[in-house]
């Protein structure tokens, strides 16, 4: 039964206020308050300037003929080889007779850089857990923070190079690197709060930030190489410190993005996460388990996803995965057809694939079917060869050499996106005897 376009609308309008009201929407709401993109881009910017005047002390304090320890590892790290390992020495080498004034006054520099780099952290937990300022007492604590972070990092670093040590390296070192990283984003905004939070209700965003890391550490070394090769192609050696800070914007936006998360989840009255923080303890000692709202399920019924909603969440994300996986495919096998990019390029070109198709499909749709030789299979084959050609036309990372190639591609999308449907999402049995 068709929905009556007023229907539909309310419809709509409740998904919106459901969505708004879930965990989920809250969490965005609380991102956005704390203006969390700009939070991003400053804290990334700042920790690219406390690395600089560190790279210069550690390699002025290194041992003769070891000068160059930051850019190899550097290069260890991000698995880099070629050109762009290459830039990254050039980028590093500290001269021979570089004279201890410069170390000195990259040593205070170092100071000063850390800690306006602990005080922009600790002024972004206070925003996502709405804490004010406490003057020295702050200075006090995000200097205790600093050197938490410090002897944290220096312990990540030992435990990388013992589980190197043995055999299947990654067996050892995912599981170790992610406990590391669930004590140090727990300790770190316990210090920077000024142990105003209860440790307990900070485990959500250590354990979130310590998971979201770990997988950050995993793709460095298999993005990273192609990052830098292309960087340094077009920039040169600024396309080194280009990529390390795109790096570090992601590191900074997970950190953000798990400790609004983390704050959201301690403050929310949900029925199943009050649940979830009463059986783990996540919660003050001292404050008692927290109670569910009162009139919870009215609330919940006006706002807060359904389990319906989830289900077309989880619907949307497989359809935008078989796409990309389609294009893939499409690139991989019809000559003309190329994608610049990795899988997050695929991901934003089968968007995009699919905002053309929802908009500009069904008035070709319209044309083509009023034609009586466009009847058939050959109204489809057409408009969804338009409809690749105009997707290329308005990215520019596909590439499409030619109608035929646009055509061709077409087909390989529609047959390889209704095979991974067959596959994924089999046709239910017939109940009729």
């Amino acid at each position: 039964m068709r929905l009556l376009p007023e229907e539909r609308t309310d419809e709509v309008s409740a998904l919106s206020r459901r969505v708004a009201a879930s965990f989920l929407g809250q969490s965005v709401r609380r991102f956005a308050l704390m203006e969390g993109f700009d939070r991003c881009i400053v804290l990334s910017s700042q920790a690219l300037t406390a690395l600089i005047p560190l790279f210069i002390v550690v390699a002025s304090a290194a041992p003769a003929g070891q000068e160059d320890v930051i850019s190899r590892s550097i290069i260890r790290r991000f698995n880099l080889s070629g050109d762009s390992a290459d830039a990254v020495e050039q980028l590093f080498l500290t001269p021979a007779g570089a004279s201890s004034t410069v170390s000195v006054f990259s040593a205070l520099l170092l100071i000063y850089s850390a800690m306006a780099f602990s005080r922009r952290l600790q002024s972004m937990y206070r925003a996502a857990w709405g804490r004010t300022k406490a003057g020295m007492r702050s200075t006090m604590y995000a200097g205790l923070g600093l050197v938490a972070f410090t002897v944290m990092a220096g312990l990540s670093y030992l435990v990388r190079e013992l589980a190197s040590r043995f055999p299947l390296e990654w067996l050892w070192t995912i599981p170790l690197q992610a406990g590391v990283g669930l004590v140090l984003w727990t300790c770190i905004p316990y210090l920077l709060l000024e142990r105003q939070v209860h440790w307990r209700r900070l485990l959500a965003t250590g354990g979130a930030s310590a998971v979201a890391m770990t997988v950050l550490a995993i793709g460095t070394p298999i993005y990273m190489p192609g990052m830098m090769d292309r960087a340094t192609a077009d920039f040169g050696l600024f396309g080194v410190t280009i990529t390390l800070l795109g790096w570090l914007l992601a590191a900074a936006g997970i950190v953000i993005a798990c400790a609004v998360m983390g704050a959201q989840f301690d403050s929310s009255d949900a029925r199943w996460l009050v649940q979830l923080k009463n059986r783990f303890g996540l919660t003050d000692p001292a404050a008692g388990e927290p109670a569910e709202a009162e009139h919870h399920a009215d609330r919940v019924a006006d706002g807060g996803l359904t389990s319906g909603d989830l289900l077309a969440i989880v619907h949307l994300l497989v359809n935008w995965s078989i796409m990309a996986a389609a294009v893939w495919v499409a690139t991989a096998v019809v000559p003309g057809i190329a994608v610049n990019g990795g899988l997050g390029t695929y991901l934003a070109v089968s968007v995009l694939f699919g905002l053309v198709n929802a908009m500009v499909g069904p008035v070709l749709q319209w044309l083509a079917g009023s034609q009586s030789w466009l009847r058939m299979g050959a109204s489809a084959l057409l408009v969804n060869g338009a409809l690749f050609a105009v997707t290329a036309g308005l990215s520019p990372n596909l590439d499409v050499a030619g109608p035929g190639s646009a055509l061709l591609g077409a087909v390989v999308v529609a047959v390889t996106g209704t095979l991974l449907e067959l596959v994924i999402r089999p046709s239910a049995p017939s109940s009729n005897p």
